[in-house]
């Protein structure tokens, strides 16, 4: 696009500025509107002021259609996994072992977002950094070195298109901290795991699944 001459566009702003301070103008000369002639914005040809008007208010809507159908489909979706979770969570309080609660994690949790893998994995140091910030995203994505990581505590099964791993912060509540471990989710599907989804539920299901692990590993220790 070619530079606009400084006295061109002083000029043109002082149209834009007498225009916007006569609202009446166009209803005294609507022909006007018809006269006008623009550029389509997506067809290389001239329309009038008012099609073009149309148009983008025609795509504005189209915009708004799709952004309403997005959120009516998360909107359920989420309702969706918030009953989910609420079921998981009074299975999660009803176990009393570690067995108990890491079948409660695995299987609730593969229910409840409908994925094909649910692990806890083993402590390991080098889990730490994945509790503030969790490893999420489409598997071709991920950080080579991230998936060999995981790899060391677990197969990782060539289907898995998108993972999310977070880590546990156990014994949090104990006079020292433990390694933490890590809940795996993995899905064949590619976008079910993203890299800009957000981690909320995640880092509440981290905290709440090292709690109960915590709880039942203290009742053992206390039984003993």
């Amino acid at each position: 696009m070619s530079a606009i001459d400084p006295q061109q566009a002083e000029q043109e702003e002082l149209v834009a500025e007498w225009l916007r301070a006569t609202p009446g103008f166009f209803e005294r000369y609507a022909n006007l509107l018809n006269d006008i002639r623009l550029k389509h914005p997506h067809e290389d040809r001239a329309i009038s002021l008012q099609e073009r008007q149309m148009t983008i208010l025609r795509t504005q809507n189209q915009e708004l259609n799709r952004r309403l159908s997005e959120m009516l489909h998360f909107g359920s979706r989420n309702d969706k996994t918030q009953q989910g979770l609420v079921a998981w969570l009074l299975r999660l309080m009803r176990a009393n072992n570690k067995a108990d609660v890491e079948a409660a994690v695995t299987h609730g949790l593969a229910e409840v977002f409908e994925v094909d893998a649910a692990q806890i994995l083993s402590p390991n140091n080098a889990f730490g950094p994945w509790i503030d910030t969790p490893l999420c995203g489409s598997a071709k994505e991920l950080a080579a070195a991230s998936v060999d990581l995981l790899a060391t505590q677990t197969t990782i099964d060539p289907e898995w298109q998108s993972m999310v791993a977070i880590g546990l912060p156990l014994g949090k509540g104990g006079s020292s901290n433990q390694a933490p471990a890590v809940l795996l989710l993995a899905s064949k599907d590619e976008s079910r795991f993203t890299a800009d989804m957000g981690a909320f539920y995640l880092r509440q299901i981290a905290e709440l699944t090292a709690a109960a692990l915590d709880r039942v590993q203290a009742y053992e220790v206390t039984a003993d």
